[in-house]
């Protein structure tokens, strides 16, 4: 989450993330605090862990994160917020 976000109050939190609880959030790093934007159940794609380093197309493939990634974690969420 941007810093101007971070530090922003409820109610622009609110309008910028929306109602929904279908949430995916994509970083290119390691997850460092996103989990309280995407709430339960938000997905994650990027980086679980801290240290990866090498060529970018490797630790993309490493840690799966690519188009077909964002794609299967959306239709995660969004079936897992539907059978609520």
């Amino acid at each position: 989450m941007p810093p101007a976000v971070r530090g922003a109050d409820r109610a622009y939190k609110k309008a910028v993330l929306g109602a929904t609880r279908a949430r995916v959030a994509v970083e290119a790093a390691v997850e460092l605090g996103g989990e309280r934007y995407i709430g339960f159940e938000g997905r994650f794609v990027g980086m679980h862990s801290f240290g990866a380093s090498g060529k970018i197309a490797e630790v993309y493939k490493k840690f799966d994160i690519n188009a077909e990634a964002v794609v299967r974690a959306a239709q995660d969420t969004l079936a897992e917020v539907a059978a609520l």
